[in-house]
C-alpha cells in the first residue's frame, strides 16, 4: 500500500533527463482534514524519505542518479488545508539544508474526469 498513511514505502522515484532532476514523490489521495493524526503520518513519510536520502539508500539503489538534485514532490487529489500548508513551508526551509526541493502537485482524483 502506498500512500501518504504509509510512511515505510516509497511512492515513486522518477528522474527528468531535461531538468536532471530526481523526484521521490508521495501520494495523498485523501482530503486533507488539518488532523494531528494526517500530520503526523505526513511527518513520518517525510522523515522516511529524508533517511532514505541522507543514509546513502538512494544512491545504492539508483546509484546512476546519486549525484543529482533531489526533489520531494506531495501528489495530492485535493489541496492541502491551511495547517497542512504551513507545516509544508516549514518542512521546505528545513529540506534547504539537504538542497532537497520540495513540491506541491495537486492532481485530479481518479474518479474525475
Amino acid at each position: 500500500m502506498t500512500g501518504v498513511e504509509n510512511y515505510t514505502v516509497i511512492d515513486f522515484v522518477g528522474y527528468d533527463p531535461k531538468t536532471e532532476n530526481l523526484t521521490l514523490a508521495m501520494i495523498e489521495e485523501r482530503t486533507w482534514d488539518g488532523s494531528e493524526e494526517r500530520l503526523l503520518q505526513l511527518q513520518e513519510k517525510i522523515n522516511n524519505y529524508l533517511s532514505f536520502v541522507l543514509d546513502g539508500q538512494l544512491a545504492r539503489t539508483y546509484a546512476d542518479y546519486k549525484n543529482k538534485k533531489v526533489l520531494f514532490q506531495l501528489n495530492c487529489s485535493f489541496p492541502p488545508d491551511d495547517r497542512t500548508l504551513g507545516f509544508l513551508d516549514q518542512v521546505k526551509n528545513a529540506l534547504d539544508q539537504y538542497h532537497i526541493g520540495l513540491v506541491l502537485k495537486i492532481l485530479k482524483p481518479a474518479d474525475e474526469p
